[in-house]
C-alpha cells in the first residue's frame, strides 16, 4: 500500500479456502498460529458475497487469543482496545470483517493510500461487457486498469507464474514484479518468524516504530 496510488481489493474474485482473504497468522510459543473467520462459501461464489456464520463469536475468540499471545508487549492493550471498537462482531459477510481490519491497520500505520473496492465501483461488470467470451487473468487485470484511468500495476512475484507481460503492455500498460524483503524487527516467542499479520508488527513494536519499519522497507527498490 505504500508503494502505490491505490490499492485495489479484488473481491469480486472467486473464495478460495486455502487464500488468505478469510484468514492470516500470529505468533505463539508454538510458532505461527492462524486467526481464521467463519467463512461459510458456495461453491464459485466470490469473497464479496461469502456469508459468515452467525453462531460463531470469532470476535470474542480472537480478540481474546491476541490479548494472551500479545499480554507482554507494552503497545499491544491499547491497540487491542481500537481493534475491538471497530471490529464487526456482528458481521454478516466476509468482507465486513476483512475490510474492517485492513482500515483499521492503514490507519495506524497512517497509510493513506485510496482503498478501492473491486465490488463497489462494478470492474467485474465491466470486464464481463468487454470480454463476454472471457479471457485469461492479464485481460482482466488490464480491464480493471483501463477502468480505473491506471498506467502502472505493481504484481506480486508470484504473479511470474501467469501474467502475460507482452499482453499488457501491447495495451499499453506496465507491470513491475514485486520482489519482497521482510522486515526484521523485535518479536515475542522466540526467533523471529516472517511473513505474519502486520498485526504481529503493530501489537509488538508500537505504532511509531511500526510506521518506521515499514518506510525502512518501502524505500529500498522492490519491484523490477
Amino acid at each position: 500500500m505504500l508503494l502505490v496510488d491505490a490499492f485495489l481489493v479484488a473481491d469480486e474474485m472467486p473464495f478460495s479456502s486455502s487464500g488468505w482473504a478469510h484468514r492470516n497468522r500470529i505468533k505463539a510459543p508454538s510458532g505461527p498460529r492462524w486467526l481464521t473467520l467463519p467463512a461459510r462459501p458456495r461453491r464459485g461464489e466470490p469473497i464479496c458475497e461469502v456469508s459468515l456464520a452467525a453462531s460463531v463469536p470469532w470476535q470474542r475468540k480472537h480478540l481474546a487469543s491476541l490479548r494472551h499471545l500479545y499480554a507482554k508487549a507494552e503497545p499491544a492493550a491499547e491497540v487491542l482496545d481500537g481493534l475491538e471498537a471497530v471490529l464487526p462482531g456482528d458481521a454478516a459477510r466476509l468482507p465486513d470483517a476483512s475490510l474492517a481490519t485492513i482500515r483499521f491497520l492503514a490507519e495506524r500505520l497512517r497509510i493513506e493510500t485510496p482503498l478501492l473496492i473491486s465490488s463497489e465501483l462494478g470492474l467485474e461488470a465491466r470486464f464481463r461487457e468487454r470480454h463476454p467470451e472471457g479471457a485469461g487473468p492479464t485481460e482482466r487485470i488490464a480491464t480493471y486498469l483501463e477502468v480505473l484511468g491506471a498506467t502502472e500495476l505493481i504484481e506480486g512475484e508470484s504473479g511470474r507464474d501467469y501474467f502475460d507481460v507482452a499482453l499488457f503492455e501491447s495495451r499499453g500498460f506496465r507491470v513491475h514484479f514485486h520482489r519482497y524483503e521482510h522486515p526484521v524487527y523485535s518479536q515475542l516467542h522466540g526467533a523471529f518468524v516472517s511473513h505474519l499479520s502486520a498485526l504481529d508488527l503493530l501489537l509488538c513494536e508500537g505504532e511509531d516504530a511500526a510506521r518506521r519499519v515499514l518506510r525502512a522497507a518501502a524505500r529500498s527498490p522492490r519491484a523490477s
